[in-house]
């Protein structure tokens, strides 16, 4: 029977007569109370299309009559979001590590390497995933090992945190779009005889995993950087790590870095080239691997491998969620990350409210944090997305509150607000990492301000790696 005027189903009718009925019963003090919106403090700015499919949209917090923002703050923050649509043009959303792996860049040089046509460069980009500088005694200025699980065009940087074996957050970048979960990494390296061992890393120092351990061998020895030790491993090199293969004590706080181990040089074939005592200062040959074991690591390497040796390196990225194998092939990208933000539209509830630099607010009292963020994640549509939260851009010479951002959780709830529709997202690097870039034509544009200081001056802070949105030419319906 049709529905005519006023007229309900039955059924219809009936449901909404209990619905009332239930309403009526129940206590009042247990009426739903709306939440409060998180962007109601801020001004939503005219979205400034990139390109096709590539929107740029500011929000700005609401200045109160004294200048200074409702939260405690001297100055207003920006809330940055970029909206990738890849079904509207031929658009792909992928990661970079500019030149080489191992070096860190500021992330205009790095998305600069990935044309060298300028009208085919990023349209829009931010900082990637955590990453620490490794000490000068790595040989080279600026370089950097990644945190936790990264990879570019299939070809893993660094293998994933341990935590007894649930592995770490990570974004899975592929055809378009991010998929957040949990990776735990499995490598090995096979000699000719078939025998097995377990490879601890990729391009760092072997002995000192950065902010995580790799293993249940690792030990934690310092907190602010966290570092970890152990003094048996093998560590593999990329070709596109860039770098000489780091050199016994890169770090004379860390003892295991000390130890003068064992290197092996593979070419592209996989054949052994060079076998030899010590190790450091090699470069990679292309296509090809150095591997590096200090303790017991070096020791089976110095037993079973010699020149003309044939050798296998196997990598698993291992998805935890879905307990299946990522194949890594050209298609497959990795943004480490150590918080998801935002699960299925929720703030999970293991994410720390955690800040690395708290300060007192305008009152000269509440604590508030000047954490610059980074986030990547997906809206409603299915659209890949790019956020920031800073200070405001403002004229040289006025910089000591340009770092402005926010606690971990407050910046998720900011995250979770209705009018930005999105669901799932992570934590990328923050603090003097955070950067967004975008190209309105030719030139690529800073919309962040730089906060950290070297020499006196205000500089944008070189990173590991970044995402990016850029020219391609089947976005996320290649399969």
């Amino acid at each position: 029977m049709p529905v005519t005027g006023n007229r309900l189903r039955p059924w219809v009718a009936m449901a909404a007569a209990l619905g009332a009925a239930l309403t009526l019963t129940s206590a009042a003090a247990h009426a739903d109370v709306p939440a409060a919106d998180p962007l109601a403090n801020w001004t939503k700015g005219t979205s400034v299309k990139i390109t096709a499919g590539v929107t740029h949209t500011t929000w700005t917090e609401k200045v109160l009559a004294d200048g200074t923002s409702p939260d405690n703050r001297a100055k207003p923050r920006i809330l940055q979001v970029v909206e990738i649509d890849p079904t509207a043009g031929g658009l792909t959303l992928e990661s970079t590590i500019g030149t080489s792996g191992g070096s860190a860049e500021v992330v205009t040089d790095q998305l600069t390497q990935v044309s060298n046509t300028v009208a085919r460069r990023p349209y829009a980009g931010v900082n990637g995933g955590l990453f620490q500088p490794e000490p000068a005694g790595a040989g080279v200025a600026d370089t950097a090992a990644h945190s936790s699980v990264s990879a570019t065009d299939g070809v893993l940087h660094s293998s994933s945190c341990w935590n007894g074996g649930k592995g770490s957050t990570g974004a899975v970048i592929q055809y378009g779009t991010p998929y957040i979960t949990k990776l735990l990494t499995d490598l090995k390296l096979t000699g000719p005889s078939g025998e097995t061992v377990r490879v601890d890393d990729f391009n760092r120092t072997p002995g000192r995993p950065p902010h995580c351990a790799r293993d249940a061998e690792d030990t934690q020895v310092t907190t602010k950087p966290s570092v970890f030790t152990d003094p048996d491993e093998i560590v593999v090199f990329t070709d596109d790590y860039g770098l000489p293969v780091p050199k016994p004590g890169t770090d004379p706080t860390i003892a295991a870095t000390a130890d003068a181990g064992f290197e092996v040089v593979v070419d592209a074939h996989g054949v052994v080239t060079q076998v030899r005592e010590g190790r450091g200062g090699t470069t990679v040959p292309e296509g090809g691997r150095v591997i590096q074991g200090i303790g017991t690591g070096a020791q089976w390497l110095r037993e079973r491998l010699a020149v003309d040796d044939r050798v296998t390196i196997d990598q698993k990225l291992h998805d935890v969620t879905l307990n299946r194998d990522i194949p890594l092939d050209e298609s497959v990208d990795v943004v480490s990350s150590f918080h998801q933000l935002l699960r299925d539209g929720s703030i999970p509830s293991e994410l720390p409210n955690s800040c690395s630099e708290p300060r007192t607010g305008k009152d000269g009292t509440t604590q508030i944090c000047i954490d610059s963020r980074t986030a990547l994640g997906t809206n409603v549509y299915g659209r890949p997305v790019l956020v920031t939260l800073s200070g405001e851009t403002v004229p040289s010479g006025d910089l000591t509150t340009n770092e402005d951002g926010a606690y971990l959780r407050d910046f998720a709830t900011l995250l979770d607000a209705p009018g930005l529709g999105i669901i799932d997202a992570i934590n990328l690097d923050g603090g003097g990492s955070t950067t967004l870039v975008t190209r309105p034509l030719t030139d690529m544009a800073v919309n962040t301000p730089p906060t950290d200081r070297v020499g006196g001056k205000y500089v944008y802070r070189k990173v590991a790696d970044s995402v990016y949105a850029g020219v391609g030419g089947y976005g996320m319906y290649a399969k």
